[in-house]
């Protein structure tokens, strides 16, 4: 067998999982950010972190998980959505900016694959 038909063999489900994937990500950007774009007049602080949290996960992540592009028997198997001290810095707050963290079991339940969201708050 040739060295490049070797690692083709090797690869591929790994390459298959890799570009399944992508486009759940992208589609994560791009409806996180289309709702805090919704919320971006609300002021930095932890009314709007839960606001966040709870939109996005009854919004955007459980209609996903029971559609089944998620795996898991549960929610928290399934996803998870972080906002708040943890996921901003002091500097991050004075600069107005927001920072979300979704985490989502597209191949197995509880393996997150997480996806970093920025936006820049209204002052």
């Amino acid at each position: 067998m040739r060295w490049p038909t070797l690692v083709e063999s090797i690869f591929r489900p790994f390459v298959r999982l890799f570009v399944r994937r992508r486009p759940l990500e992208g589609e994560l950007e791009t409806r996180v950010g289309g709702l805090l774009d919704e919320l971006a007049d609300e002021p930095n602080a932890e009314p709007l972190w839960q606001t966040v949290r709870r939109r996005t996960e009854e919004e955007i992540l459980v209609p996903l998980w029971r559609d089944g592009r998620l795996q898991g028997t549960k929610p928290e198997e399934a996803f998870f959505v972080r906002c708040d001290r943890t996921t901003m810095t002091q500097a991050d707050l004075d600069a107005g900016r927001l920072v979300v963290l979704v985490g989502h079991a597209p191949v197995r339940p509880a393996e997150f694959v997480v996806v970093r969201i920025e936006r820049l708050l209204a002052a």
